[in-house]
């Protein structure tokens, strides 16, 4: 999981320049690392069409003001905002525009959820139907302290955190110093763009000694947050529930 800032062309530059058939479905894309085994499929992913016609879609060179380092893509690399990384062809040398929809073993079967409102099913059970796993869900989380770390009762302290969401932007973040009982207002830092990580931070003193359980769950500006449990699919994917740190304080 990373926050960097990308240049490189637009995805929809190039496909414009080269031309798109009528007809176009999808838009599939390799890079330049092979298989580590015999048996494991080339890893190649696909988009839809008007996804990758879309502006945020790029073919990156560079990485926070310096070339792509070999261990992010160099040369090239797909980014595609807001979904999640495994649509983020490393060391890209082929893009293909394709009539039909892309059926290579890393979009069917492999990273799929369920294909419903929560891409989740009843905890041991089978998904029915599925669909590739998309657009990232909103996450937050405390970024300043650790479970088990120990501070000082009745000392003022800020804590600190990152929230981030698939491109709608994050425009609230609660903290719960008792276990999610009560929820107090974070103070949102600055904001970098729709698909950057938001900075929050909110003071925080324990008033005696003893074991605070600290939570901490973001809203989008579309009105998604952020579950009390935890869903479940079979492969583990876009998990977002709120996450808690258990602190001592003495």
């Amino acid at each position: 999981m990373g926050n960097a800032k990308w240049k490189g062309v637009r995805l929809k530059d190039l496909l414009t320049k080269v031309g798109v058939a009528a007809g176009a479905r999808q838009v599939t894309f390799n890079g330049l690392d092979l298989p580590v085994g015999e048996k494991t499929p080339d890893f190649v992913k696909a988009l839809e069409i008007d996804h990758a016609l879309d502006e945020d879609t790029i073919l990156a060179y560079e990485m926070n003001g310096e070339a792509l380092p070999m261990l992010n893509g160099f040369p090239l690399r797909l980014v595609v905002p807001g979904y999640y990384g495994t649509y983020w062809v490393k060391h890209l040398n082929e893009i293909t525009v394709v009539e039909e929809p892309f059926a290579g073993y890393w979009m069917d079967p492999a990273y799929r959820v369920p294909d419903n409102s929560c891409a989740c099913v009843e905890p041991g059970g089978p998904a029915k139907k599925t669909r590739p796993i998309s657009r990232c869900n909103v996450r937050s989380f405390i970024t300043s302290l650790t479970e088990g770390h120990h501070i000082s009762a009745g000392k003022e302290l800020t804590v600190r955190g990152i929230a981030f969401d698939g491109g709608y932007g994050i425009t609230e973040v609660l903290f719960s110093e008792d276990g999610g009982k009560n929820w107090r207002e974070a103070q949102l830092g600055k904001d970098p763009g729709k698909y950057s990580f938001r900075e929050w931070t909110i003071p925080f003193t324990p008033k005696k000694a003893g074991t605070y359980e600290l939570k901490v769950k973001a809203t989008n500006r579309i009105g998604q947050s952020q579950p009390r449990e935890a869903l479940w699919n079979p492969a583990g994917y876009m998990r977002n529930v709120i996450e808690s740190v258990r602190v001592s304080a003495a």
